[in-house]
């Protein structure tokens, strides 16, 4: 029915139009426009041309040619705000937050990964030497292989040394082991300074005599007087670490100092050894750094640990540099 009368209305219009009179077509040009209105706003119709027909748009049955705005083909200018694009910067947004999340899990996992490895590789190798020395020379011992009684206190003296060295691993083995799993139980109490620095004594001079060097110590009596509220075990461990440190690179006596400035203790241990290049001295408070080229015994965990520690007593470790040697000066508060 519908396309019946849209015929009946199409034969209606092309007879309304005389052939002869080209200007016949204008009494349905507002018929027509306003059939495309809605989609074409602005449109108008204009006579062909004879001498210049343009065929662009032009009607199939009338002599016209459709002319519309140019306007009318730019797309519209629309918000930033649409539903649309909010939805799209939201799906992007959380596409990317996503992403960042994954990358950094994946970091954090290969990081640890790589410490794991290289906290097992450092261990198996340092804790092989010890181990070899300890069967080696008790196997001597006790099956009688050495009658020399020198020679037995030189062995025994080994040992004692080996297991003293085995006894720092472990110590800090265990204290990283510890950091890694953020547990730093409380154990401070108040001492003076003097009482403190007698306690870690007996161990850092049986290690000094051990690689054959002096420790020389000074503390000033007002120094020594001043009294801390800190955990001694982990203050042991850290002064442990750098004595242990200048036995291993240093080449005269080493040099402890003790002074108070201000409300602050500080601890310094020197040794007048080869120094660090400065390359080194960047690495030289990250865990596991020891150079595959340095040939002295350990894990390089001593001063990352040392390090640690003393941010968590509240204090401090720098490394400073000199000419030749080097020196670390450990830092605490004081008791008020």
């Amino acid at each position: 029915m519908f396309q019946n009368k849209l015929s009946v209305q199409e034969y209606q219009q092309r007879e309304a139009i005389n052939p002869q009179s080209p200007s016949d077509w204008h009494a349905i040009a507002p018929h027509l426009l306003g059939q495309v209105c809605d989609i074409l706003p602005g449109a108008r119709l204009e006579p062909i041309d004879k001498a210049n027909p343009d065929y662009t748009r032009r009607l199939a049955s009338i002599p016209a040619r459709l002319v519309v705005p140019e306007a009318v083909f730019q797309p519209p200018l629309l918000p930033w705000n649409t539903p649309l694009r909010v939805s799209l910067m939201v799906a992007w947004t959380c596409t990317l937050v996503a992403s960042l999340a994954v990358a950094v899990l994946l970091r954090g996992a290969m990081s640890l990964s790589e410490r794991r490895g290289a906290f097992v590789s450092a261990v198996t190798h340092e804790l092989r030497t010890p181990l070899t020395t300890f069967r080696m020379y008790s196997e001597m011992l006790a099956n009688g292989m050495v009658s020399d009684p020198a020679a037995r206190q030189q062995y025994l003296d080994t040992l004692v040394s080996e297991s003293d060295r085995l006894g720092y691993l472990i110590e800090n083995v265990l204290a990283y082991a510890r950091l890694e799993r953020q547990l730093s139980p409380s154990r401070a109490q108040t001492i003076r300074i003097g009482d403190l620095l007698d306690r870690a004594l007996p161990s850092l001079r049986r290690r000094a005599e051990q690689a054959s060097l002096p420790l020389d110590v000074k503390i000033p009596p007002e120094a020594a007087a001043r009294t801390c509220a800190t955990d001694t075990i982990a203050v042991q461990q850290i002064m442990l670490n750098l004595v242990d440190n200048a036995c291993k690179y240093g080449r005269t006596a080493i040099e402890m100092t003790i002074e108070a400035a201000g409300e602050r203790m500080e601890f310094r241990v020197a040794d007048r050894g080869p120094g660090l290049e400065p390359s080194a001295s960047a690495r030289l408070f990250q865990a596991f750094s020891k150079s595959k080229t340095d040939a002295v015994p350990g894990i390089g965990l001593g001063l990352f640990l040392s390090r640690r520690l003393a941010r968590a007593l509240g204090g401090d470790l720098q490394h400073i540099a000199m000419t030749p040697g080097t020196a670390f000066v450990l830092t605490l508060p004081l008791a008020p």
